[in-house]
């Protein structure tokens, strides 16, 4: 996709998705599709692939070594999803949306530096879970909960304690501890003494990449 104004572009092209009802998911159930989408790691890479050039549905079976029927499952959730869409009946173009994606992943050099380096001392230290899919799939977890995204946004203008946690969400000592610990294993927050805590590298990296429309 191109133009002399991304922006423009950008804007005009969910303007039009929004108009023909392609955009009527409520926040969460856009956010929870989203997610279970990006979670494959061929999905993941078709939209790569489609941001470097157009192809069609026989370059893209070849591309992956697919049989129709799985191509068609992957290519109709992006589809469906908005990462990708038809620019005739066999070629697929990236979207807005997919470039979207694909730029919240590349983090921004100052984050990027120091988010390799606390990814380094957490795995020197032993935080980080050893499956890499595991881990991937515990922060989605972790990050499908509302409250766990609010908190998250909450610790990320400033450190909290456990009972400021409590008192803004309204959540009993049971709550507020299963949700603040799911955060500290998954590494979004941390405890900076036995009371109080802070925002992760990790968490300011989802801050960062995700809509916060969608929080």
């Amino acid at each position: 996709m191109t133009n002399d104004d991304p922006e423009k572009r950008r804007q005009e092209w969910y303007e039009k998705v929004k108009k023909e009802g392609k955009l009527n998911k409520s926040p969460i159930e856009d956010h929870n599709a989203k997610l279970k989408t990006i979670q494959n790691p061929v999905r993941r890479d078709i939209i790569k692939h489609l941001n470097e050039r157009k192809m069609t549905f026989d370059e893209l079976k070849a591309e992956f070594d697919l049989q129709d029927m799985p191509m068609k499952l992957h290519l109709g959730m992006l589809e469906e999803n908005l990462y990708i869409e038809k620019e005739d009946e066999t070629t697929y173009v990236i979207t807005p949306r997919g470039e979207d994606y694909l730029a919240s992943i590349e983090p921004k050099d100052d984050l990027k530096k120091r988010r390799d380096e606390w990814y380094e001392n957490a795995k020197k230290e032993g935080k980080l879970k050893e499956n890499p899919t595991e881990d991937h799939r515990a922060g989605l977890k972790a990050m499908q909960n509302p409250v766990r995204r609010h908190i998250v946004e909450s610790l990320g203008e400033g450190k909290m304690t456990f009972d400021e946690v409590k008192a803004k969400f309204d959540l009993n000592d049971v709550q507020a501890r299963l949700n603040l610990d799911m955060l500290v294993d998954t590494l979004y927050i941390e405890k900076e003494d036995d009371t109080t805590y802070v925002i992760t590298v990790r968490g300011e990296a989802f801050l960062e990449n995700v809509d916060h429309k969608h929080l």
